[in-house]
């Protein structure tokens, strides 16, 4: 595994998305795992595509109608991976990510236990600390 094949599967992540496709369980999970095996940027990406995927399923349960688009810019993945360090201080407020949609299959604790390989839990800042 090498960051051109994650860099690879961003760009066809991006394409599914401009055609409004579902992912397959086991393509997204395989994505989650390439970033957490290479660790660093490939793995600060994985962890926000799993916010994006939550954030956007819960968009679908809760609303119909369409986000405020408006003020924030629509970034592909792959954009976001190799402008990382432009885009990272944009990320909460005017950077919109792509959804996300993976299939609901018998997979989906692979997807689960893919996700939480790459997810930061909390961070220890002065005054907040974690026990």
């Amino acid at each position: 595994p090498s960051e051109g094949t994650f860099e690879f599967l961003l760009f066809v992540l991006d394409s599914l998305e401009a055609r409004k496709l579902i992912v397959n369980a086991e393509f997204y999970s395989s994505i989650l795992v390439l970033g957490a095996e290479l660790g660093g940027l490939e793995m600060r990406i994985a962890s926000i595509l799993t916010r994006s995927r939550k954030s956007s399923q819960k968009e679908v349960r809760l609303s119909s109608e369409p986000p405020d688009t408006a003020e924030s810019r629509l970034i592909i993945w792959e954009e976001l991976y190799k402008n990382y360090s432009i885009l990272k201080e944009d990320l909460g407020d005017g950077v919109q990510h792509p959804s996300i949609r993976v299939s609901s299959s018998k997979q989906f604790g692979r997807v689960l236990a893919a996700e939480n390989a790459v997810s930061y839990r909390g961070r220890f800042t002065a005054g907040n600390r974690r026990r």
